[in-house]
């Protein structure tokens, strides 16, 4: 739990030093697009960029010791499904219910911004959340895609199925929480041009 804030709060950290960078790159992709930036859109996608930056930082770090990487010999997983159920019974900690409940928060945002702002297919968010946690499980059995000579975070069959259901529950958090939203393409907006006057 400790290793997730300390993630998260590198995650912003990271956000913040490089937040000019990002507003300029995402103010220009957008206005290309559109030819103006709308401001709730616009907020929404510096959130998008700064959940992908802490969700790095949570499944690829910290990166293994040199004596870690001197110990590892094989590239070793958890493949038994709904494993975790078994492991909850066996260890009645709140440490185990934890795990799961935070690998089925961690991909909840990704349902939730492709659902509220790009009104995406529900099915296909679903699908992109399996193929997001496949990336991220698969970097993990392959100590980061072969970079390492074992696996230095644990594969997890079970990690698929909570992070896709938490991409499930996005789109039904963006979906139950519509009608309190502005209206992203009613609300304020900027053009470039009438700065640039």
């Amino acid at each position: 739990m400790n290793v997730w804030t300390e993630n998260i709060l590198n995650g912003f950290i990271t956000y913040f030093s490089i937040l000019p960078l990002i507003v300029l790159i995402t103010a220009l992709f957008v206005y290309m697009k559109k030819g103006s930036v709308r401001l709730v859109r616009f907020v929404g996608a510096q959130c998008l960029v700064l959940y992908f930056i802490c969700l790095i930082e949570i499944v690829l770090f910290p990166l293994p010791t040199m004596e870690k990487i001197a110990s590892m010999h094989g590239y070793n997983g958890q493949f038994i499904p709904l494993k975790f159920v078994s492991d909850i019974l066996r260890d009645r900690s709140l440490e185990s219910i934890l795990q799961v409940l935070l690998n089925i928060l961690m991909t909840v945002p990704f349902g939730f911004f492709f659902k509220f702002f790009l009104n995406m297919k529900r099915r296909n968010i679903i699908l992109l959340t399996f193929l997001l946690s496949l990336i991220i499980e698969l970097s993990q059995l392959t100590g980061l895609f072969f970079t390492y000579p074992g696996s230095y975070r644990l594969f997890d069959v079970d990690d698929l199925m909570t992070n896709t259901l938490g991409g499930f529950l996005g789109t039904v958090l963006a979906n139950n929480i519509n009608d309190l939203m502005p209206d992203l393409d009613k609300n304020t907006y900027v053009s470039l041009d009438t700065l640039v006057k």
